[in-house]
């Protein structure tokens, strides 16, 4: 009887202890929210008090070192640059094929009438650029910079949505908190009476921010960075920056910048040549939010004087 009551115990501290969990990308029929997000990418149910589904709860989620799945962390980290918007970090790393690379990038298309999107294909990486204009201004800039630092955002798309949230609750390791845990999701409708799918992977916020810098002359620009945790379906990282052209026409501009590439499982390999077309669905809607997010004052006082 004494056993059974130890093995009990040793079973429901592994329960309490998320440590045990994984942290991956999950299939689940729960919207993520910042509330339950880390429930999601730990695996561990709702109603279990580990999870900590109120967003009071400071809980020990996360080992103190980050894993990430890839060895190219930082590679969108922001450097001087005389093009319109800030260089890459050390990609391409030959001054040749940088060249190339940018020629590459410069067969654009417009989507939406708004968006120029380029792509290229480098040593494994497919790099997606995505840029539009936002409007203009210090007020405009500032609202944009505030979007880009909050990371989360959601969007419908047809029956489906999609987006990134981040945790309600700080991620307590044994030397600090973190707070820059993030969830990305992807809606995916199954036929009626079934409910849809939420596929929900780990990122980490790898630039904090780099906050009205210089790198790009005549302007202000402000960026952040997440990059992809092991157990997550792809490997890569995504920079959003928001420029200012302060001294060029006044003009606010948004871009992101994503290099990804199959994530070095065997789950990874199955899903890349299948997630070409969601990838873009999911930068040009993030766009299309952070566009409504410069515009919002703008907005407000046209319906203020149209009443």
């Amino acid at each position: 009887m004494q056993s059974l009551l130890l093995s009990w115990r040793k079973h429901k501290k592994k329960i309490k202890n998320p440590r045990n969990h994984n942290c991956r990308t999950r299939f689940t029929f729960s919207r993520p929210t910042p509330e339950n997000a880390v429930s999601i990418l730990f695996g561990v149910r709702k109603g279990s008090s580990v999870a900590g589904e109120k967003s009071d709860v400071v809980y020990d989620s996360t080992p103190p070192k980050i894993s990430f799945n890839h060895d190219d962390v930082g590679i969108t980290k922001p450097i001087a640059s005389t093009n319109p918007f800030p260089s890459c970090m050390g990609y391409p790393k030959k001054e040749k094929r940088y060249l190339r690379f940018l020629n590459q990038l410069e067969k654009a298309t417009i989507n939406n009438d708004t968006t120029l999107c380029s792509s290229a294909n480098f040593n494994g990486w497919r790099i997606l650029r995505f840029q539009a204009r936002v409007g203009y201004g210090k007020s405009c800039y500032k609202r944009l910079q505030n979007a880009v630092f909050n990371w989360d955002f959601e969007a419908q798309e047809g029956k489906k949505s999609m987006g990134i949230v981040s945790s309600a609750a700080a991620l307590k390791s044994s030397t600090h908190q973190r707070r820059n845990l993030l969830a990305t999701f992807t809606e995916i409708s199954l036929p009626s009476p079934l409910k849809s799918i939420f596929v929900v992977s780990p990122v980490h916020v790898v630039q904090e921010e780099v906050k009205d810098a210089r790198s790009v002359p005549k302007c202000l620009f402000s960026s952040t960075s997440y990059a992809t945790l092991s157990g997550h379906l792809l490997a890569g990282e995504e920079r959003v920056a928001a420029v200012w052209r302060k001294g060029m026409g006044n003009e606010v501009e948004i871009e992101i910048v994503s290099f990804s590439r199959a994530a070095p499982s065997i789950g990874g390999r199955l899903i890349w040549p299948l997630i070409g077309r969601m990838q873009k669905q999911f930068f040009l809607a993030e766009v299309d939010h952070l566009v409504k997010v410069g515009h919002a004052k703008l907005c407000a006082s046209f319906l203020k004087t149209s009443s």
